[in-house]
């Protein structure tokens, strides 16, 4: 075989390694890119569904403030409507006092006969009665102390939290300092609660005369209850 017929034949199989070449790395591109257009159109189509979903959760949330601004201000007209009709503290707090009332099952017809019945110009009688009793504590060591007003229409008893000496232990009267109840039991089982710190005031109505009760701290163990007797 000549040389110029083996020269040929090289050339011819480089040009073919050229054309294999080529066409393979035209087909990687081809592939390449198809899966980079398809990455790209789907990445596109879940960008616009997100957006789709923000921009409807947006809406949504424009729409329930819009609806918000509406109720608060429907709440604000009523709130500045309740203060014309309830134009200071003390009627306020007589609303409170009468709901929860109302609330623990007095009937709201008798605290109305009640009110109805009250004039500005009730006359107090001018003699206070004081009598002592012991507040009781879990560590007391008397089972019951109460004190009787207008021969057993009226009596009161007491409990509270117990003093706790500088060595950490309960004493047998209770702390001054802390929250006390006082109940008023009034005839056929009715019961009166008032707690707090004292002095606690109270008044009792009851067979048309209004008693206006004040508990203050007296000796150790005990509280001082006076009461006067007032027309409604």
């Amino acid at each position: 075989m000549s040389l110029g017929m083996v020269h040929r034949k090289e050339l011819q199989k480089r040009r073919s390694r050229r054309i294999w070449s080529f066409i393979k790395f035209v087909t990687v591109i081809g592939v390449f890119g198809g899966i980079g257009y398809y990455s790209y159109e789907a990445g596109i189509s879940v960008a616009k569904e997100e957006v789709l979903l923000w921009k409807s959760r947006h809406d949504s949330q424009v729409a329930e403030n819009d609806q918000l601004k509406i109720e608060l201000g429907k709440d604000k007209a009523t709130v500045d409507q309740l203060s014309q009709l309830l134009p200071n503290d003390e009627i306020r707090q007589l609303i409170a006092v009468v709901t929860a009332k109302a609330n623990s099952g007095v009937e709201l017809s008798r605290m109305e006969n009640i009110i109805a019945g009250i004039t500005k110009d009730a006359q107090c009688s001018g003699e206070i009665d004081t009598k002592r009793f012991v507040i009781l504590t879990p560590v007391s060591p008397e089972a019951s102390s109460t004190a009787s007003f207008y021969r057993g229409l009226i009596t009161l008893a007491g409990t509270g939290s117990a003093t706790i000496n500088e060595n950490g232990n309960p004493e047998a009267w209770f702390d001054t300092t802390k929250e006390i109840t006082v109940n008023f039991l009034l005839p056929g089982g009715d019961k009166q609660e008032v707690g707090g710190t004292l002095p606690l005031y109270h008044s009792v109505i009851t067979d048309g005369q209004e008693y206006r009760f004040s508990v203050t701290a007296g000796r150790t163990g005990f509280v001082d209850a006076s009461v006067q007797q007032c027309d409604l």
